[in-house]
């Protein structure tokens, strides 16, 4: 099951002008899940069809990234992100890609793929944002 995890400003309305985006556009969300933090507001969605909801989104500005990912809250200071490939390195796992999706004065949202999703849970759960949802 493929899901696309938006992080946005936390804002009156945001759920209201991503739905209408969507549903403006003929995707369909077949469940969400949204919280805030702050400043910043997580959405997980299904939608149908998937990969254009994802190019949408992102054509728009939202930072989109899909479900295949681990979204990580991480301390912003220096030598975090090395801790968390090195602990990845050590227990075997690859990253196969990671971006910065945000960046503040004191953390970082930090998506991550690897080629054991269950196993860099495990490792990376004290970072994990609880997105998860339906």
């Amino acid at each position: 099951m493929k899901r696309i995890t938006v992080i946005a400003e936390n804002r009156k309305g945001l759920i209201a002008e991503l739905s209408e985006l969507l549903a403006d556009n003929g995707i369909n969300i077949l469940s969400i899940n949204a919280q805030s933090e702050g400043t910043s507001a997580y959405l997980r969605l299904r939608v149908s069809p998937y990969d254009q909801a994802l190019a949408l989104l992102r054509d728009v500005g939202y930072q989109a990234v899909s479900d295949d990912v681990l979204v990580l809250r991480i301390p912003d200071e220096p030598g975090n992100l090395a801790r968390i490939a090195r602990s990845l390195a050590d227990n075997d796992v690859d990253i196969r890609g990671l971006t910065m999706v945000q960046r503040s004065e004191s953390f970082c949202i930090v998506a991550v793929a690897t080629d054991n999703q269950s196993l860099a849970c495990d490792i990376l759960k004290e970072h994990l944002l609880d997105i998860q949802g339906p």
